[in-house]
């Protein structure tokens, strides 16, 4: 028999350190084992409305009135408690609905929010500084992240003449039909898309615009972790809020190389469930904390959903009543909204949450009025607990970056040279085929 020459003691020690690698190992499994919990921890509970301090009778005439009305799911939160959850025959909680333009808010605003709060980008950038083929463009130059998330940059919109986009023709055809570089949608809103006026000054909604957000905030992504901002709100937002790969999709399912960035699409393109999308509004109402757990910075949350200080009622993708157009509405609302009234809404003073995906609610009026018509009003109508005089009371100055966030009462919102009123766009604006 061979007799091992390693003396005992290196044997101890050598047990010792197998051991201890094999703790290692253990108490890290257990601590992913326990953030994967945690992330999961947070679970949705029922309650009946009059015990969140809504109208039973009113909401339920609102979900019939919403079910005449092309929807095919709705979900009212309050207190973090469901109060009202139904969904059309064949559609269900765990069906993913698309996003349209709602896009914009919960994967473009999002992924900025999170990029701002690394310090990898902020709100008053030059675009420029991320697309160096703008650096000699005259107008191209001047454009900051705050005006292309806000639609103030000027560039022209991916429309023409109220056409369907597949009768689009030339690069506004393109940027739908979403062909490979160098006719993909990116290349094309960062070389083809011309400039119509002096950005800043007046809105213009621009799905290629918001491309070029999306391009920015890519960029700003070289150097981190997560390259592409799929990968980001994936690792950085989705998993941590408990929401499931198999809940939520974006960017049309693929991802363009340009310039050796991974360019995935934030202007629609998005498919979640409603669940998923109420968690998302959930994290934004509570300023990016979840459970404890800081996710986003609080004033990147501000600055994405709240009067982002240009022409027009914008945040970075989301839109808000900041002004009290609205009056039935508190000042702090806010919402993410797309073809066929896709839409989350969030009113952190009520501590309220909706979810509604369907088709066009009406057609021959506008978006936000038929939102305001058939869900924001009589959604809001059905609130017991808060008396409507004070619900007007909170209003919110422009979120400039570095700026401190202040209540006041008497503030009206800043409107820029060229602005005429609230820029509530048509519905062939917002037309199905620009999200689904």
């Amino acid at each position: 028999m061979i007799r091992s020459q390693i003396p005992l003691d290196h044997w101890t020690k050598y047990a010792i350190g197998v051991l201890a690698l094999i703790l290692l190992v253990a108490t890290g499994a257990s601590v992913a084992a326990g953030d994967s919990r945690q992330a999961g921890a947070f679970k949705w509970r029922t309650a009946s409305p009059a015990s969140q301090g809504m109208d039973r009778t009113k909401l339920t005439a609102m979900k019939d009135s919403l079910a005449k009305h092309h929807t095919k799911a709705f979900l009212v939160i309050r207190n973090d408690r469901i109060v009202c959850e139904w969904y059309q025959k064949g559609h269900g909680p765990d069906k993913q609905h698309y996003t349209a333009s709602m896009a914009k808010a919960i994967v473009g605003g999002v992924s900025l929010a999170v990029a701002m709060s690394d310090g990898l980008i902020t709100m008053d950038d030059k675009a420029a500084k991320y697309v160096p083929q703008w650096k000699g463009d005259p107008r191209k130059s001047k454009i900051t992240i705050r005006q292309l998330g806000s639609h103030t940059s000027g560039i022209e919109d991916a429309e023409a003449d109220n056409l369907p986009h597949e009768k689009l023709t030339g690069w506004k055809g393109d940027f739908w039909k979403r062909p490979s570089p160098p006719r993909d949608p990116f290349t094309l809103a960062r070389d083809a898309a011309p400039v119509l006026f002096e950005p800043g000054t007046k809105i213009q909604y621009s799905n290629p615009g918001i491309a070029m957000l999306s391009y920015c905030v890519t960029a700003s992504l070289r150097k981190a972790p997560y390259k592409d901002i799929r990968t980001l709100l994936r690792e950085r937002i989705m998993r941590p809020i408990g929401v499931g790969d198999e809940e939520w999709s974006v960017g049309y399912g693929r991802t363009y190389a340009v310039d050796g960035l991974p360019l995935v699409g934030s202007w629609g393109g998005g498919g979640y469930t409603a669940r998923a999308v109420a968690r998302v509004g959930r994290l934004m109402l509570r300023e990016g904390d979840w459970e404890g757990r800081r996710l986003i910075s609080t004033e990147a949350v501000r600055q994405v959903t709240r009067d982002a200080g240009t022409p027009g009622n914008c945040g970075i993708g989301w839109w808000n009543n900041n002004d009290g157009e609205f009056p039935e509405l508190p000042k702090d609302a806010f919402w993410g909204s797309g073809a066929g009234h896709q839409v989350v809404f969030v009113v952190p003073s009520l501590n309220l949450i909706a979810v509604r995906n369907g088709s066009t609610l009406e057609t021959g009026i506008n978006h936000h009025e038929a939102l305001r018509i058939n869900l924001f009003r009589p959604l809001v109508e059905a609130v017991t607990d808060v008396p409507s005089a004070k619900r007007d009371t909170v209003s919110i100055r422009p979120s400039q970056e570095g700026s401190t966030i202040t209540r006041d009462s008497e503030y009206l919102n800043r409107r820029g040279p060229g602005f005429r009123g609230r820029p509530w766009f048509t519905p062939e604006t917002w037309g199905a085929s620009s999200g689904a």
